[in-house]
């Protein structure tokens, strides 16, 4: 039986066989650089598949009219392309007199450059290609180019805004569920997706029986996990109501946090139980909810974790610029603010405590009978959020 070799239609791994005498002209080289750049192009569908990489976050303008704002990142595109956004880029959403679905979509682009005039019957050509990218609004998905947000657009509309509800976008809203992620550099992939970390967030239940101020920022955490997910390599997940002393449940949390208004204190046995989760590892993340405690009024909460890291042999200090909270994925020269601008970030070997609150600005709220915090406050409070996770996945 004879066999066949098979030729690969879209990538044709054409490799230039040097020998002494091999003519050398602009077909050689054009075979000898098409190898590589279709070796690279397969190994990236293949391995990672078409998508964001990282960035390339689509954000609505403010105050909100009918641009969006295309954050820096990479992607890759159908044909195996490597996209690269190295600065913000700003989309005006073309207005609709009935209603249409637009897109909002990165593609290939290339500039001819370094024209030589010295050519073959005198026609110029470019001695260099430059490779770039494009971002556009679509009234339809373009088969080559890349996804990053879709919006549904009312008749006659004239703002474009951010979702309340990310998981469930209204109209005139950014949705991104349309938006692949793929693998990115040290994440691995699998069958072209990413393969993601991991990190458990366990809230822990505290005070008595009856109370539930040990889920004043649960809503916040979810949003913060979601935000998570989507935009990160990292795969979060919650477990809520967890005891200190529940080590089949502690084990397989990455974090635990607590937050409240009222004093609390922990048995030996809880404590014990904590320092023992640190030492594995594990991050605890202690917060006030301040909403309606007046700002720069110490509050008995923040009082007991100070109490309980001294307890655990911790010696809290202030992040400084380069601590892995402010640099593990998002960078900060220092805390961003909370919904207490005087509040303070303290961190001592895997223990954290925040007492300006991030919580409340988790779920989009600030102080009660003060203006509303802007979009970069929430913003920053969700990265600097998304950092203590990458802290506790390592």
């Amino acid at each position: 039986m004879t066999s066949r070799s098979q030729q690969n239609g879209k990538f044709q791994f054409l490799r230039v066989n040097p020998f002494r005498g091999l003519l050398v002209d602009e077909t050689t080289w054009a075979d000898a650089h098409d190898y590589h750049r279709n070796q690279m192009r397969f190994h990236q569908l293949a391995l990672h598949g078409v998508g964001v990489v990282q960035g390339l976050d689509v954000v609505a303008s403010q105050p909100a009219d009918m641009r969006v704002m295309v954050r820096p990142g990479l992607g890759i595109d159908a044909e195996g392309r490597m996209l690269l956004l190295t600065e913000p880029v700003t989309v005006l959403i073309p207005g609709q007199s009935n209603f249409a679905t637009v897109f909002v979509v990165m593609e290939y682009d290339e500039k001819p450059t370094m024209m030589q005039n010295i050519t073959e019957n005198g026609t110029p050509q470019p001695a260099r290609i430059l490779e770039e990218c494009t971002i556009r609004a679509s009234l339809e998905a373009t088969p080559n180019g890349i996804e990053l947000a879709r919006i549904s657009i009312e008749p006659n509309s004239r703002q474009i805004r951010n979702p309340v509800d990310l998981m469930q976008p209204g109209n005139n809203e950014i949705d991104i569920s349309g938006r692949k992620l793929v693998g990115t550099p040290g994440s691995g992939a699998q069958g072209g997706a990413a393969k993601k970390t991991v990190v458990t967030v366990g809230i822990i239940k505290h005070g008595p029986p009856n109370s539930v101020e040990w889920k004043r920022h649960s809503e916040g955490l979810r949003r913060l996990i979601r935000d998570t997910d989507n935009f990160t390599s990292l795969d979060g997940n919650i477990l809520e109501g967890v005891s200190p002393l529940d080590d089949a449940v502690v084990k397989n949390c990455k974090v635990l946090y607590m937050t409240g208004r009222s004093p609390f204190k922990f048995s030996p046995e809880e404590e014990v139980a904590l320092r023992r989760f640190m030492d594995r590892g594990g991050v605890l993340w202690c917060e006030p909810c301040r909403n309606g405690i007046p700002n720069g009024t110490p509050d008995d909460f923040s009082r007991s974790c100070i109490e309980l890291a001294q307890r655990l042999n911790r010696q809290p200090i202030q992040p400084r610029a380069g601590h892995p909270l402010l640099s593990s994925r998002y960078l900060f020269a220092v805390p961003p603010l909370a919904v207490d601008p005087a509040g303070v970030v303290v961190e001592s070997n895997r223990m954290i405590i925040t007492t300006g609150d991030y919580g409340c600005l988790w779920e989009g709220r600030g102080q009660e009978r003060t203006e509303a915090p802007s979009r970069e406050v929430l913003r920053s409070a969700s990265e600097f959020g998304i950092n203590a996770l990458y802290v506790a996945a390592g």
